[in-house]
Formats: C-alpha cells, structure tokens, sequence
C-alpha cells in the first residue's frame, strides 16, 4: 500500500469525524414540549432537580421527563418527529450518544411512548428506543412502546417498521404487528393485527411486582453487574489501544527519521488499524452505557415503590430491594464516571488524530502550491 493511500484512509475518517462532532455540536436543543396534560417534570442532564414543565419548554439532550398519574407530554423534535409520553412513564433523551454515531436514542425506563418519526430523521440517522428489556430499532414512522414494571415490553406498530432485539433474538416487526417480551421470556414472537389493553397489562405488571419484588429486583439487578463488568472490559482495552498507538505514534516517528519509509508505512497501517478499533469500541462503550442506564432507571424505581408509604405495605421483598439499593447506586456512581472516562480516552485520541490531519492538510497545501501533486513527496 502506498503512503498516499493511508493519508487519503486518513483524512476521509478526519471528514467523518470532524463532521459527527459538529452535527451535535449544533443539535443541542432537540425539540420543545408542544402539549401537556396534567403534572410534567423535568431534569436538566447533571443537574438533580427537577422542574415543573411548560407548553414550549426546550427539550435538550440528556434530560429526563417523568410524567404523573393522567398526564402527558408531546413534544415536538427540531427534525419534525412527535413523541408522546403516557402517564407514568420516565424517560431519558439522547443519554450516552458517541460522537461518532448518528442517532437519537431514547431511553424508557417505564411506561409508555409514542412516536412518529419523521422521514428526514430516518433518511439522516437511527432512532432507537431503549427498555431494560429490548431495544427498539426504527426503519418505519408510527410506533408505541410500553415498558412496565415487572420488564415486560410491548411493541405496537402501526405503520414502517420496528426491529426488537433482546441481545437473545431479533425480529423485525411491520405494520399492523406487534410483540411481547420479558425477562422470563426472551423469544420475540411476531404477532400480526397486535391490539393491547395497555392499561391492564400495566396495572398486571405491577401486581406481578408487588407480588414478588425479590425475583423481579434480582432480574435487574443481576443485569446491573452484568453490565458493569461488561463495560469495565471495554473501558480497560479503550486505555490498552491508547497506549499501543501512542507507542506506534513514536515508532512511527523514529523510522520517518531514520528515513526507513518501508517500517514507517508498517507503522502507519497499524495505527489506522487501531484508530477503527477505537471507533468501534467508541459505539460500544455508549450503547453499554445505555443499556446499563436503562436498568439502573427501573432498579430505581423499584426503590421509589419500596419506599412508597402506601404501596410498601404489600410490596412483597421490598426488604431485598431496600438492601440492594445502596450497592446499586454506588455502582451507578461507578458507572458514570467509567463511562465517561472510557468515552473521553477514546474522544481525546480521536481529537489528537483530527489535529494530525489539519496539520498535514496544512502541509499539503503549502506542497501542493510548490509541486503541482500534495503527495509527490509521499511516494
């Protein structure tokens, strides 16, 4: 391979880059609450209050929405998107996104949501919806997805189509069909004219909570470690790549000045190696991360129903949930800061790459104007 080709690798993986980080440098604000019904919350992303919503409040990335008994939201996306949040339902907006994706994800931790999606933001990246159960891929416009208390999910969609996958199985459901799936039941079963009693089967999940919160709260909070672990392995080879390719950087560096074009172009390929990797792992890391935020959103409301002075009373292994709570939110403290931190190893080197590039940019032009071709000085 010659140099020139790696550089031109190189600089297209810079356009990428340069482009994802600018595209949610502008999409901070993602929308507005259009309509509302009843009482509606807000907490701002690193923030622990939470505010009283308003018809126009600015939905921006990170937030979570909680709505209460017989209320609900619509909120209106800058790309022309519409989600409805039903009544009791908790969700959080574009948590955990890599720079180098292109998506909105929304995460629900319980309850219910609607959502059209707009063909200008199917034709520009993925929307996903994320339950402690599954994770819903959007290829279609109109769907409805409830997550209830006891990890059951239903999917309903009435036009496009929907992927479900459970990391066990995946289906892809079209329009018309729908499906039903649980930490019990981890076969995806596509089930056509789908029609649901929303409402019952969520007050259903609920008794079956109540009734057994110990093999419930034991479901999640084993995914919890589970998880954990998962994400601690990525984190770990996220610092192993940055190390191996700064080692290469200066291998790389000793052989172009020793003049030994052949081991520095060896060189060269391998970083580009390791940068993909990096990229890749990047995606890991967030989808992890959200996958792990999903569990620790129902683990917590698990604690809020066992602390609850009504419903504690036959809440039965509120005791179990009670004494896992304190373990549970310190490994979320654990986790967020993980999570950053292996995004940022892999962000900082992307950066530094970026900057690499304007730099031979910058060489390439002042070359360029000399000698007529920018990579006669490569061959």
């Amino acid at each position: 391979m010659k140099i020139k080709t790696i550089v031109l690798s190189l600089l297209m993986g810079f356009f990428c880059l340069s482009s994802a980080v600018l595209t949610h440098a502008r999409e901070d604000a993602m929308g507005e609450i259009a309509s509302m019904l009843g009482t509606v919350e807000i907490q701002r992303a690193k923030q622990t209050a939470w505010m009283k919503a308003r018809k126009h409040t600015e939905i921006f990335f990170g937030d979570t929405i909680q709505t209460a008994d017989d209320s609900e939201a619509v909120i209106s996306l800058v790309d022309d998107s519409i989600m409805r949040i039903r009544a009791n339902s908790k969700v959080v907006l574009n948590t955990r996104i890599s720079p180098v994706e292109r998506k909105n994800s929304v995460l629900l931790f319980f309850g219910r949501l609607w959502n059209k999606v707009s063909r200008k933001a199917i034709r520009k990246r993925v929307f996903e919806v994320q339950t402690p159960t599954a994770v819903c891929g959007v290829r279609g416009t109109d769907f409805e997805t409830a997550a209830y208390e006891d990890g059951t999910m239903l999917v309903q969609v009435v036009s496009g189509e929907v992927e479900v996958d459970n990391e066990a199985t995946r289906e892809t459901l079209a329009a018309n069909q729908g499906t039903q799936v649980s930490f019990e039941q981890k076969e995806i079963r596509v089930t056509s004219d789908f029609d649901p009693d929303w409402e019952q089967d969520q007050k259903r999940s609920r008794e079956k909570l109540l009734g057994d919160g110990e093999k419930y709260g034991g479901y999640v909070s084993d995914e919890i470690y589970r998880r954990r672990d998962q994400l601690k392995q990525l984190v770990d080879r996220a610092a192993d790549l940055v190390a191996a390719k700064e080692q290469l950087k200066q291998q790389a560096a000793a052989a172009k000045d020793a003049g030994d074009n052949e081991a520095y172009e060896t060189y060269l390929i391998e970083i580009e190696k390791i940068s993909a990797e990096q990229k890749a792992l990047n995606k890991k890391i967030a989808y992890t991360s959200r996958r792990l935020e999903c569990h620790f959103g129902l683990f917590s409301r698990y604690g809020d129903l066992a602390k609850h002075p009504e419903i504690s009373k036959r809440f039965k292994g509120r005791e179990f949930i009670l004494n896992q709570l304190d373990d549970i939110e310190s490994i979320y403290a654990e986790f967020d800061a993980m999570a950053e931190e292996g995004m940022k190893m892999s962000m900082e080197d992307m950066d530094d790459l970026m900057d690499e590039m304007r730099e031979k940019m910058t060489d390439f032009k002042k070359s360029k104007s000399k000698k007529g071709d920018i990579f006669n000085e490569m061959d």
